[in-house]
């Protein structure tokens, strides 16, 4: 087995105390650690072939057995194993990274989610572009390698299968279900709803309209999120407060060249949560929808479309939306519609409702910048610095990630559903329900 540095971690490790360390020190034990930790996990990816190997041979049980029973695993943990030794098998470049901490387990799992259902054909077509996913995986976060894996393994089956994915949608609506039970031994009522991304995303706009309402009732305030969130659910359909709420749109997002001409190699076609979506479906939306066209920068930037209002008004959260899928927190996945609008400069400090100066933050990550004192400071380009209390830069780098970085597509256009007669104008109007705390 290698063992590139792995004593000299150890004894590290061995030596250091974190009980009276300072942050640089602590950091520095987590990264050992994460090195040592992706040496034993590559061991057990060994032991799982060699075991593979040796059932094959009449000589052992499965890999998932053995290490069940001599490792005191959970099944769970097994199976995730004998997938990594599968995607190392496919990937030996990814094994001699996790050897070495240069990538997580995380990682490894994450792939091997995506490449599950994968053809022979398209398995091949991965495998010629396998540079591109290692150095993806040792240089970004696990939730940014797998929405980029996730992309790449989408148009390899668009290349293959062009037509399929409006079959795909078709599909999904025709085995959208909705199951309802108790739980015996809660005694909890459970609703589980199965649907195609596009009535998912009515679905919860609704939902997500409701919740606004609600939170702006003072007599909510004390209520907890999740709580609400039903509260938000029974009103959506039970029509409680009608003409109260205007029927919520449903967000899509695709770029000009897509919308006219069909797919291509860097089409944006996807709901507002980044859900990708058959090209023809949108077009067909397109027939009796809103459009609202918004310019992207040659980075990605969304040109400044709004006024100079306290809260970000609705043009101003479809450029937002164009450019970010998530809270703007590099580790946070937080859909860009459960996040509020963050002004970088405060507005009572004087800093202005414009895009330059708004970022979505989700409600654990806008109570860091607020109440946990941290800092939030973005320069041209929309990059990012999180700072700690102390001062100390924790992180740098570019929050825009509907775009590839540094790429400029069509322009990307979004799809509304039609707005009821007689309400007002989308682009004069404050995002219904949204609430700024006093320093935003």
């Amino acid at each position: 087995m290698r063992s590139d540095g792995v004593l000299d971690t150890l004894t590290s490790l061995l030596n250091a105390d974190p009980d009276v360390a300072d942050r640089q020190q602590v950091g520095e034990m987590i990264r050992r650690n994460s090195q040592l930790r992706g040496w034993v996990d590559a061991a057990d990816i060994r032991f799982a072939r060699r075991l593979r190997e040796l059932q094959a041979q009449g000589q052992s049980e499965a890999a998932g057995m053995a290490l069940t029973d001599e490792g005191r695993r959970s099944g769970k943990e097994a199976n995730a194993t004998e997938n990594r030794e599968r995607i190392c098998a496919s990937f030996p470049a990814l094994e001699d990274a996790l050897a070495v901490g240069a990538v997580s387990a995380d990682h490894l799992d994450a792939l091997a989610r995506l490449t599950r259902n994968l053809s022979d054909i398209e398995r091949s077509d991965l495998h010629f572009v396998a540079d591109d996913v290692v150095k993806s995986a040792t240089n970004d976060y696990v939730s940014e390698f797998e929405r980029k894996t996730r992309n790449l393994i989408d148009h390899i089956r668009n290349t293959h299968a062009p037509k399929d994915e409006a079959a795909e949608l078709d599909r999904q609506r025709a085995e959208s279900a909705i199951k309802r039970w108790v739980d015996k031994a809660s005694g909890m009522h459970k609703t589980l709803i199965e649907c195609d991304p596009i009535r998912d995303a009515a679905v919860h706009a609704a939902i997500d309209a409701q919740l606004a309402r609600l939170k702006q009732q003072p007599e909510n305030a004390n209520i907890p999120f999740g709580t609400l969130r039903i509260d938000a659910l029974v009103a959506s359909v039970s029509g409680q407060q009608p003409g109260q709420v205007r029927i919520p749109e449903v967000s899509v997002l695709i770029d000009q060249h897509s919308a006219c001409h069909g797919r291509h190699a860097d089409t944006i076609c996807e709901t507002s949560a980044g859900v990708p979506l058959p090209v023809s479906t949108v077009q067909r939306m397109c027939c009796d929808a809103t459009i609202h066209g918004i310019t992207i920068g040659d980075n990605g930037e969304a040109l400044n479309v709004g006024r100079e209002l306290r809260t970000a008004n609705r043009a101003q959260r479809r450029a937002l939306r164009a450019m970010h899928r998530t809270c703007a927190h590099p580790h946070c996945d937080v859909a860009f519609d459960n996040c509020r609008i963050h002004h970088i400069i405060a507005w009572i400090l004087g800093g202005p409702t414009d895009v330059d100066n708004l970022l979505p933050l989700c409600e654990q990550h806008h109570h860091l910048v607020h109440e946990g004192q941290w800092s939030l400071t973005m320069t041209t380009g929309r990059i990012a610095a999180w700072m700690r209390p102390d001062g100390t830069i924790w992180h740098t780098g570019p929050t825009i990630n509907r775009t590839k970085h540094g790429h400029q597509p069509d322009e990307p256009t979004e799809i509304a559903a039609t707005s009821p007669p007689g309400t007002a104008p989308p682009d004069t109007v404050p995002a219904a329900g949204y609430r700024q705390p006093s320093l935003c």
